[in-house]
């Protein structure tokens, strides 16, 4: 089997006071699925003013979708954060230390990104049109915060449409046929 290679790109809007939507973010993401598994880098832009940020990443998951494996997250001219998987439970961050806070979990998200939320649904497949919360790994923008937080989905339309809750936010989810979201809150699909 040769790579798959696949771009997407996301849009990150608001409606202003007026009715006006504006684009407040951006992101850019780089999908390979080979044999030996998924790689997916992104680039993320987002924000105005003083809360305006960008950051690029890079995610690799397992060949079945079944973990992610690694998460390589660096703020521009900021801090960097690196977590590994060890494909039995085990986390660490980039110096090679135990995040026994992580043990068990298989599922990392960053946080308003939808390709996290793609190797989720497709870790779970048919099982992910079913009412359910999993814990994962989150990782918050700008912050670079790492933390273990629950995420609940609940089927709104099959497999196509999920409300997806994480920590005290609920957003809806929109699926095309490959399992990639084509709207993510107020983040729609462009690619």
């Amino acid at each position: 089997m040769s790579a798959t290679h696949r771009s997407l790109r996301w849009r990150t809007f608001r409606v202003d006071g007026d009715g006006r939507t504006e684009t407040i973010g951006l992101e850019h993401v780089e999908v390979k699925i080979a044999e030996s598994g998924v790689t997916a880098e992104g680039v993320s832009v987002a924000g105005d003013g003083e809360t305006a940020f960008a950051a690029r990443w890079r995610m690799t998951v397992d060949p079945e979708w079944a973990c992610v494996r690694s998460l390589h997250l660096t703020r521009l001219g900021g801090a960097t954060l690196a977590l590994r998987h060890d494909g039995y439970g085990g986390w660490s961050d980039g110096e090679g230390k135990p995040r026994k806070d992580f043990a068990g979990l298989t599922d990392c998200l960053v946080e308003n990104s939808p390709f996290g939320l793609t190797a989720l649904v497709a870790r779970l497949g048919k099982k992910a049109a079913k009412a359910q919360s999993v814990e994962a790994v989150v990782v918050g923008l700008p912050s670079l915060e790492a933390a273990k937080r629950t995420v609940a989905l609940k089927p709104l339309d099959g497999a196509k449409k999920i409300a997806v809750t994480i920590g005290e936010t609920t957003f809806d989810v929109d699926f095309d046929d490959t399992g990639t979201p084509t709207r993510f809150g107020e983040t729609i699909a462009l690619v």
